[in-house]
């Protein structure tokens, strides 16, 4: 994870793999396999995305359906939606109103016209009522939904800020194996460290306090998770 000097280089679940393992001096994949580090990393990783409502989460796209339609899809999912739009003739913004999938069956589902109610399919579905009576383009604006890491995969933070996610798997893993070199509490004051830095950064805000790395054995045993 090492940059020469000048040099951009993007790091992967790859190199956060190969830090870990230098990390925690665990090179036997016996011991800890790349599949287990990697889920490690990943469940890191999903961990900081959802302690904050970070802005370089937040997506709007757009979705045109014809007249008749009842459903559209969005080119990339979300995890939370915060509202379901679209423009009348005379330009003016409706919101719909988000219910539930089983609500809306119950509706007649022949009806037609201006849209009302959506309701969530999965994270890139989305099924309104009553049926379009004209051609409509939705917008939609919410938290961009965010995929684990895969080998060749960069997380979708600033790349100085990515080492959070192997100090934080490491000091996971440390403690996991009952290892009493501190190592696992000195990687976990790291990645505060590099949390509070992340913050700062994006929300202009104080570190509003320790991230609880403890291990996934012995978590319910902290007030953190």
């Amino acid at each position: 994870m090492e940059r020469a000097r000048g040099e951009e280089q993007t790091v992967n679940l790859n190199d956060l793999r190969d830090r870990v393992r230098s990390l925690t001096g665990i090179r036997l994949d016996t011991i800890r396999s790349d599949e287990n580090i990697d889920a490690v990393l990943n469940e890191s990783y999903q961990e900081i995305i959802n302690l904050e409502t970070w802005p370089f989460l937040a997506q709007e796209t757009t979705s045109s359906v014809a007249a008749g339609a009842s459903t559209f899809t969005t080119p990339s999912g979300y995890s939370e939606v915060n509202s379901v739009t679209y423009a009348t003739p005379t330009e003016m913004q409706t919101r719909l109103r988000q219910t539930t999938l089983d609500e809306l069956d119950l509706l007649d589902q022949e009806d037609q016209g201006d849209p009302q109610f959506y309701a969530r399919v999965n994270s890139t579905t989305f099924r309104f009522w009553p049926k379009a009576k004209s051609a409509i383009t939705f917008s939609v604006r919410g938290k961009q939904e965010v995929s684990p890491l895969s080998s060749s995969d960069s997380p979708v933070f600033a790349e100085q800020f990515h080492p959070i996610l192997a100090y934080r798997a490491s000091s996971r893993i440390l403690a996991e194996e009952a290892d009493d070199s501190n190592r696992s509490e000195f990687y976990q004051l790291e990645a505060n460290t590099f949390f509070g830095r992340m913050q700062q950064f994006y929300l202009r805000s104080a570190d509003r306090g320790l991230i609880v790395m403890g291990s996934r054995r012995r978590r319910h045993y902290t007030n953190g998770y």
